[in-house]
């Protein structure tokens, strides 16, 4: 096998590393705080589609196993189909609609997610079970692995660098979110052109039997294979807690700990740590067998999640840093193992079954992880957060409907109006803005000066901004012509417009940078949207939402949530890991008794030594009458 080979089937999982990266990181954090949908919504969304999983996961094995070999091959044809819609799903669930409503956003985004999930499931399944099919060298699997693995490390990596700066170059904005899609999309979609032309399937052989039985019949069969139950569980639990982890670390990092500005660096320790800690680990799997580095792997993830459980607001950055490199250390095997894994429980059920049904298997640990990761993990995400108090943001922007429907809401509901009114102010784009000073204004001046001169259409008074950082004082006709340069039909151009206006008063020939009296802190935004929320009001506006100051307690629960739900995922990981009993000893046994019955041996003829790691395997007797 060649290097082209390992490359090009590892590059593949830039989107399975990626991909689910970004959205496990990401997705709970945009639902609530950048599109406005509430937290028990927002969890629900990737609950819905993980429920389509749990039919299309097994659905899929089935097709991948039962598809006829054919001149695209039985799993590479998969590839093809996949390429553009791995694209257009992915930006699809960043798609910023415009819908106003908290109902149409919902049933926007759970489609866009049903939509997602059912293209990873078309293309991964195939995927992953090709590596069991591709080869049956021990060597060559392990080293197929790795490659994918290092892929999806690298992928995590530029997840974890590149998504955020996106976001931030459009001040954390829908439209930073969609750039972002766009961009990963190309990114996970490209790989899949040399992943079909440089692999190939090994001939079936003529002896496999093809399976009649019902697909479910034939997924659920897995699970007598006491080595499926045991790795499967091993799998979800400690992906489980990875997945807790990336969902709550943004919560952790920026509100807990305030410490927004170091998320990337963070992040970046982690990713790097995770991706420099694979070959060692490898090594010592190759030398100690998986078990025992998925077992100190595990115990190193819980210490460092531990260790998160000190850190203050207070804290110096660079312990956080630190501990992150420590988790990375653990997650590092975590990742890398049960993939590992995949081909020697494919072979251990084909020794139980009669047949190869590595497809299937794939199916099962992919379904598994999604349908815990749904219907578990973010559902439960949604209701702490919300049991917590956390609030999501309010509208920066709303139409003259929207807010005469507030007004008839507070009426409705005896809640004094005046309460919400004093929020908002009704600007000359025709919409009521919210009196909220959410950006520093010198950032917003020089970012139109910078925009302004990249595009030579600097009006020349604004030479004046040239070299300077601060602007307490600007000269009468320089702010006069800057406020002239807003787009008047932008409403998140006139919000800002508006926050120039209100932060500058006249004084002789210059304006001057003052601290508007009737505008409000993040602290007043929460009592605003407490309001919100009695009176049952459900639009977040059409433009930037605005995230309010979190009370302590729900701070403090963040903190909790962050630590004692990966604690719980690892404990159990840690559990089944002591009962996994797959090593590259017995594995041999069971390549050796596959290849005799292929020959025509039978079950009963298999020496004692052999029948009793079937049976330690498998759970069940082997060949005993």
């Amino acid at each position: 096998m060649t290097w082209r080979t390992y490359l090009a089937y590892g590059a593949a999982d830039l989107y399975g590393g990626g991909c689910f990266f970004i959205v496990t990181t990401f997705a709970m954090y945009y639902l609530v705080n950048v599109i406005g949908l509430h937290p028990v919504l927002a969890g629900l969304i990737p609950a819905i589609g993980k429920f389509w999983d749990a039919i299309s996961d097994p659905m899929m094995g089935y097709i991948a196993d039962n598809t006829p070999q054919n001149r695209f091959g039985k799993r590479r044809v998969w590839f093809l189909v996949s390429i553009v819609p791995i694209a257009l799903s992915f930006i699809i669930i960043w798609f910023p609609t415009g819908i106003e409503s908290q109902a149409g956003k919902f049933i926007f985004y759970t489609i866009a997610y049903i939509i997602f999930f059912t293209v990873s499931t078309v293309s991964y399944i195939p995927y992953a079970a090709l590596s069991a099919e591709i080869t049956r060298d021990f060597s060559e699997r392990n080293k197929l692995n790795s490659s994918r693995l290092m892929f999806s490390f690298i992928a995590t990596l530029l997840g974890g660098l590149l998504a955020q700066p996106i976001i931030d170059a459009f001040h954390g904005s829908m439209m930073g979110y969609f750039v972002m899609s766009i961009v990963f999309a190309l990114i996970f979609a490209l790989p899949w052109i040399p992943l079909y032309f440089e692999t190939w399937e090994l001939p079936e052989e003529k002896s496999q039997k093809k399976s009649n039985a019902k697909f479910i019949k034939n997924f659920l069969s897995l699970f007598k294979s006491r080595s499926c139950r045991v790795h499967i569980a091993m799998y979800v639990c400690s992906y489980g807690a990875l997945d807790i982890v990336m969902s709550l670390v943004l919560f952790y990092i920026v509100d807990y700990l305030n410490r927004g500005s170091v998320f990337v660096i963070a992040q970046g320790a982690l990713l790097l740590t995770m991706m420099a800690a694979l070959p060692i680990h490898n090594k010592i799997i190759n030398k100690k067998g998986h078990k025992p580095v998925y077992i100190a792997a595990l115990i190193i993830f819980a210490v460092s999640i531990v260790l998160m459980s000190f850190h203050t607001p207070q804290t110096n950055p660079v312990f956080l840093i630190l501990n992150m490199v420590l988790m990375g250390v653990g997650i590092s095997a975590n990742n890398l193992i049960p993939h590992q894994l995949l081909p020697f429980l494919a072979d251990i059920d084909k020794l139980m079954s009669g047949e190869n049904r590595a497809g299937t298997y794939s199916a099962a640990m992919t379904l598994t992880r999604k349908l815990f990761l749904g219907l578990v993990i973010m559902t439960t995400l949604g209701f702490v957060l919300s049991g917590i108090g956390y609030k999501n943001p309010v509208p920066s922007v709303l139409t003259q409907k929207q807010f005469t429907e507030a007004q008839n809401l507070a009426v409705k509901n005896n809640e004094n109006f005046e309460n919400i009114n004093k929020y908002y102010s009704l600007r000359e784009d025709g919409n009521f803005h919210l009196k909220y000073m959410s950006r520093d204004t010198d950032e917003i001046i020089s970012s139109l000066y910078k925009k302004a001169k990249k595009n030579e259409k600097a009006h020349p008074l604004f030479s004046y901004f040239e070299g300077k950082d601060n602007f307490d004082e600007i000269p009468q006709d320089v702010f006069e012509n800057l406020l002239s340069s807003f787009d008047k039909k932008d409403f998140e151009k006139a919000d800002e417009k508006f926050l120039l206006e209100s932060s500058y008063l006249k004084s002789g020939e210059v304006y001057k940078k003052n601290s508007p009296k009737d505008f409000y802190t993040k602290e007043d935004l929460y009592n605003l949207k407490e309001i919100l929320d009695k009176i049952d009001f459900k639009y977040s506006g059409i433009g930037q939402v605005q995230k309010p100051q979190q009370k302590e307690s729900t701070l403090k629960g963040v903190k909790i949530s962050f630590i004692v739900m990966p604690l719980f995922m690892i404990l159990f990981g840690i559990f089944f890991g002591l009962k996994f009993n797959v090593s590259p000893e017995n594995h041999k046994i069971i390549l050796d008794e596959l290849n005799r019955l292929k020959e025509g041996g039978k079950k009963e003829d298999a020496d004692e030594k052999t029948k009793k790691v079937c049976e330690l395997l498998i759970g069940e007797p082997y060949g005993r009458t």
